[in-house]
């Protein structure tokens, strides 16, 4: 076949014309590089097709789809930043914004910025910047300093000014119904911390530590203050010097079983302060003889704890007058017993533990059969049973609270230098726990939290990009799954988010 001459002149050495005829008859003509290798058994030179260039017209040659978009990249000189995962939380935190602005006008951006990408990717101070100049955040809030030079003295300063944080955190205790109070230790490595001093932990270690007491907020379900405390300290008078700075009219005591003591306890209501504490289940304050009867009529009544019946029963303690409630939770008893029982006899038949033992063991859970699915406290606090145990709970979203400061943020090892650096990089991974709640609360009000955590949602949300080509800025497509989670969140909240 004759091939045109505005298709040879594109024909240079190395590359072959290949032509295809179409059904209504005419002719395509393709370039496309060539090469030959010396083929033994044939003993001669054969062709092998490589690249392929392009379709040749009248016109010219028309590169392949794949090198028009590079030649569309590189001449544009197209900039790909993350967007979505940062603004899900610039739209879901602007009331916590506007009041870094207020108490922090001079380096709000810094605070936020930092904040935000110890959320995302938790980062340490000298990556936060690589996060900022990657991110769309660098356009939206432009001329953030987070070199690592201007963090340090950044968080000092911060640190020192402990006046302003408790101002800051005034806007999250007050109006509160009820405030959990608890404490947790996080590690310093570093010698210029004097605050970090040896004390043992929640865990039993013995090691260079700072103690972190938070108030928890129950009605808005997120942190409201923290407060860093010496390591080796560990009493209520912490407890009552913390609440006094907050000013928290409403404030629960809500300890762990350990916390428990006459001394404790005659503290707390010396400093005026409201407490519900858990009991052992061996106290000496703790009365079955209600549950041994197994007539519910002697309970002071039940209530429901979402699918749970809890009865209960109250009485004075008779030393104190200390008001001392018991619940017992039947599902919570069968699922004990079971346990416990399940345990005993696989031993027995598994003939690797002495049959004495076994009676023994048999024997104990006679002896505490009355026990089992029982929660008791003492409190003080003057409200119904039903009140006082979802107070109780309320522990567990205190631990939630922990658990997410130390494995989401990973914010309970520290490599500042001084105590004021500790102060600062607390507040800054404070201010990373009330984004996280706030949207942890938008996951739970939208029915995904079964589905998606907090972090899953940003990880799918930062595929989302701002392409900038030319001088314009473009959104880029939503990826499909991302575009599920977006389509299930609150329209107002995701806007800008969506091609």
């Amino acid at each position: 076949m004759d091939i045109p001459e505005w298709a040879k002149k594109h024909q240079t050495k190395g590359t072959t014309i290949e032509t295809h005829k179409t059904k209504n008859g005419t002719t395509n003509y393709y370039l496309r590089k060539i090469t030959s290798k010396y083929n033994k058994q044939k003993h001669r030179a054969q062709k092998i097709s490589g690249q392929y260039l392009g379709k040749i017209t009248p016109e010219g040659l028309i590169p392949p789809k794949h090198q028009q978009i590079k030649n569309q990249i590189i001449g544009s000189k197209i900039t790909l930043k993350e967007h979505g995962a940062t603004q899900l939380i610039l739209n879901t935190n602007q009331q916590t914004i506007n009041h870094l602005k207020t108490h922090y006008p001079t380096w709000w951006k810094e605070i936020l910025t930092l904040a935000i990408f110890r959320l995302i990717h938790q980062t340490p101070l000298k990556n936060t910047n690589f996060y900022y100049q990657t991110s769309y955040l660098s356009e939206t809030l432009p001329n953030a300093d987070l070199t690592s030079k201007t963090l340090g003295p950044l968080l000092r300063k911060i640190g020192t000014e402990r006046e302003t944080i408790t101002n800051f955190m005034h806007h999250y205790i007050q109006g509160s119904k009820h405030v959990a109070v608890d404490l947790t230790h996080v590690f310093s490595l570093s010698e210029n911390v004097i605050s970090s001093t040896l004390g043992h932990n929640s865990k039993g270690e013995y090691v260079p530590q700072i103690n972190l007491f938070y108030l928890f907020s129950l009605d808005r379900m997120m942190p409201a203050y923290f407060r860093v405390i010496v390591g080796s300290v560990n009493s209520v008078k912490t407890i009552k010097l913390s609440i006094k700075e907050c000013k928290a009219k409403n404030a629960v005591v809500v300890g762990d079983k350990g916390f428990y003591s006459e001394t404790n306890v005659d503290a707390l209501e010396q400093a005026n302060l409201q407490y519900v504490l858990p009991l052992k289940r061996n106290s000496s304050l703790l009365d079955y003889e209600v549950i041994k009867s197994g007539d519910k009529a002697k309970f002071g009544g039940f209530f429901r704890y979402g699918r749970r019946v809890i009865w209960f029963y109250e009485y004075k303690e008779l030393k104190g007058g200390r008001r001392v409630v018991v619940f017992l939770d039947e599902c919570l008893r069968v699922e004990e017993e079971t346990d416990v029982l399940g345990r005993i006899d696989e031993d027995r038949f598994s003939g690797g533990v002495d049959v004495l033992e076994v009676d023994q063991r048999l024997s104990l859970f006679y002896e505490n059969q009355f026990r089992f699915g029982t929660i008791g406290v003492v409190t003080n606090l003057g409200e119904g049973a039903c009140e006082v145990f979802g107070v109780l709970k309320s522990r567990v979203d205190i631990e939630q609270m922990y658990d997410s400061f130390k494995n989401v943020l990973r914010a309970d090892r520290m490599f500042v230098r001084d105590d004021f650096q500790v102060e600062g990089w607390m507040f800054v991974n404070f201010v990373a726990l009330l984004f996280y709640y706030q949207l942890r609360n938008m996951l739970v009000e939208c029915k995904l939290l079964v589905r998606f955590s907090v972090l899953d949602v940003l990880v799918h949300l930062s595929r989302i990009y701002k392409i900038k080509i030319g001088d314009n800025w473009e959104l880029s497509e939503v990826p499909k799954k991302t575009l599920k989670i977006l389509e299930k969140l609150d329209k107002h909240i995701t806007k800008n988010l969506q091609s």
